[in-house]
């Protein structure tokens, strides 16, 4: 389709086919997850905000993660809590989280958990990092933990990072370059 602004012509046929595509992702995740248990999706922890000044602050439900982790084949560790809460390492110790995702919106990096340098807070018994299960979002055209037009491709990237095995057939490296060349006309290298 077509809208008009001015007189200037913007197609939106290409908004309509990153939204169709986003919907299959969502389908073809879903899928793949259909027969995983409860008991069997890990549990997961987003690190929305973390530094020094601020702290620590996750995401309940009623907030993005939410989404996220459930269609990704997760459990939300904070979700009796709404929307993007700040907590502190006696609620972590708490949940134990499998695995945790840091925001783009916040400057930590897996280093700092793994190598436990973040000032004031112990993260060396938590799963996720004993597991080295602590992963950040990616950055494309946007941050990817808010909804964005790389949506589909954070699904895809969080199902298979939480269910590597069901995800074994997709090689995430080339899903990215060909969704940057069809979508945007960008080739990556």
């Amino acid at each position: 389709g077509q809208v008009f602004v001015g007189v200037r012509r913007i197609d939106t046929s290409r908004a309509a086919e990153i939204v169709q595509y986003g919907r299959d992702v969502e389908s073809l995740v879903k899928d793949r997850l259909a027969d995983v248990a409860q008991e069997d999706k890990p549990r997961v922890m987003i690190a929305y905000y973390y530094d020094d000044a601020g702290g620590l602050r996750t995401s309940g439900s009623n907030f993005f993660g939410q989404y996220w982790i459930e269609v990704a084949g997760g459990v939300n560790v904070a979700q009796e809590l709404s929307g993007s809460p700040n907590v502190n390492m006696e609620q972590v110790y708490q949940w134990n989280p499998d695995v945790i995702f840091i925001t783009n919106f916040s400057p930590r990096l897996p280093e700092d958990f793994y190598n436990n340098t973040i000032t004031a807070d112990d993260w060396s018994s938590v799963q996720a990092v004993k597991s080295g299960q602590v992963y950040k979002f990616p950055l494309g055209m946007y941050r990817w933990f808010p909804p964005s037009s790389d949506t589909p491709l954070a699904v895809l990237w969080m199902g298979k990072t939480l269910h590597p095995q069901l995800f074994a057939d997709i090689d995430l490296d080339h899903v990215v370059r060909d969704y940057f060349q069809r979508f945007y006309g960008v080739s990556l290298t």
